[in-house]
């Protein structure tokens, strides 16, 4: 065989065609035949540039138009250049990068400069550009940022998402609208950023990387963990985790905000201790009389929410477990040190976080304090945030919505009402006040003692890297 072609299916799949039977054995772990029609082969599409290296060593010649018009046209040459100068972590990331057959996922605290790093690869690569993003804020976000560190035009910057299509040399998208997309995209890009790239291991959204013939796969992100441990498969398709430095090492050498960790512990009030003890007994009793052991999430949903169904007790258990967990996160005692904390920060620009949006909304009243959860329209949380960061608020609370994909500037003061057992979530709000500031930010954990909050807590500092 001397020759062979790879073009695009109609659907997902690569379509390698041959003059003759392939018998390859590294080349067939990455094909598949095609029973109906002879010398024809499929592949997926983020196996093309191992495709291509096997082919080359056989010194077979190869017909495709993939990827062929992948470089930037001069235009962008000339205007994508990095106005700021490198700080060494990130200097070093890069050039791990590279070392790296041009793959890796860049492992930083919000506020180390993961945008820069990965403007930068932009600039050296001049490859046509996908910049994949969770959310619309931060496709807003990273459109904003390369046009204020780059001298491109905001026309010439791509947007896909948020009710708008046009696809250019660099394109931001969500991860959604690069599901709806793919057929588009994996034609033009041969460098793609993940922005947030723990989100690119999920199950409805991996197959946007598997569907891309890219070559060159960035990956930023504060953590990769995943409570799926979907992280491998990640790596595999973007490349290994590069970790250039810790929290406490940039603090240290001013590259973000000095902190402090602070945990308060926070008693139940003598009534609230008697209904947990009660509801802990009916739980931890249920899980005695089974056998049962909890050792994950997925211990938790086998042994007990996907019993319910079959297991009167089951239930109880359950409904038992999740009031002892609201009494433990919702706390009186709880809101009683929100408004200590108030009132010694009443100058300071604080977030408050909370699992439960029953407590954000009771925090928010009580205290006047403007509220973001998923339950707000997008209009009244842009003004929200614009209110925040031109100062005319200076506290928010909130649920998960903004752990992550928000540039929140100057805030200085943190405050996680419930302690948090996944190290992920720690180090996204971690990364709220981190923001290079004069004087010291300070986070606050509240812990209630003697309680199940106390063991997530424990379990989630043995897997923090600050």
């Amino acid at each position: 065989m001397k020759q062979l072609s790879i073009r695009f299916g109609v659907g997902f799949d690569l379509i390698i065609e041959a003059e003759n039977k392939i018998t390859d054995s590294n080349l067939l772990k990455l094909i598949r035949i095609n029973p109906k029609k002879a010398n024809e082969y499929r592949a997926a599409p983020h196996n093309f540039e191992r495709i291509i290296k096997i082919l080359k060593q056989k010194q077979i010649s190869i017909v495709t138009d993939i990827l062929k018009d992948s470089t930037f046209s001069q235009d962008y040459i000339n205007r994508v250049k990095l106005k700021l100068n490198l700080r060494p972590y990130q200097e070093q990331a890069i050039s791990e990068f590279f070392n790296n057959d041009n793959k890796g996922v860049v492992v930083l605290p919000t506020a180390a400069g993961k945008t820069i790093i990965g403007f930068k690869i932009v600039e050296k690569l001049k490859q046509k550009t996908l910049i994949m993003v969770p959310t619309k804020n931060l496709l807003h976000q990273w459109i904003d940022h390369l046009t204020k560190y780059t001298s491109l035009s905001k026309d010439m910057i791509g947007q896909v998402g948020d009710n708008v299509k046009e696809i250019k040399e660099i394109t931001v998208t969500t991860y959604d609208s690069a599901r709806l997309n793919l057929n588009s995209f994996r034609k033009i890009f041969n460098l793609v950023i993940l922005d947030e790239a723990h989100h690119a291991a999920a199950k409805e959204t991996i197959k946007v990387l598997e569907g891309l013939p890219a070559v060159n796969r960035l990956g930023l992100t504060a953590t990769p963990d995943r409570s799926d441990k979907g992280e491998d498969l990640l790596f595999k398709l973007i490349g290994d985790p590069i970790i250039v430095a810790k929290i406490s090492d940039l603090a240290e050498n001013g590259f973000i905000a000095k902190h402090q960790l602070k945990t308060l512990k926070v008693p139940l009030t003598e009534e609230e201790r008697i209904l947990y003890d009660k509801n802990m007994g009916i739980y931890r009793g249920y899980l005695r009389r089974r056998n049962i052991q909890i050792r994950s999430p997925e211990d938790y949903e086998r042994h007990l929410i996907f019993r319910v169904n079959q297991d009167v007790e089951a239930k109880e258990a359950l409904d038992a477990h999740r009031i002892a967990r609201n009494i433990v996160f919702s706390s009186q005692s709880k809101l009683d040190k929100i408004e200590e904390l108030l009132e010694k920060h009443s100058l300071d620009k604080m977030i408050i976080f909370s699992e439960f949006n029953d407590m954000v909304y009771s925090i928010g009243r009580k205290h006047l304090i403007p509220v973001i959860t998923h339950e707000t329209k997008s209009s009244e949380r842009e003004e929200i945030l614009h209110k925040f960061s031109l100062g005319e608020y200076n506290k928010i609370v909130t649920g998960r919505v903004l752990d992550e994909g928000w540039d929140c500037g100057s805030v200085n003061v943190g405050v996680i009402v419930s302690g948090t057992g996944q190290a992920r979530q720690f180090i996204q709000r971690l990364g709220r006040i981190l923001r290079p500031k004069e004087g010291v930010a300070i986070l606050y954990e509240l812990v209630t003692p003697d309680t199940l909050e106390t063991g997530t807590v424990k379990r989630r500092k043995k897997a923090e890297v600050l």
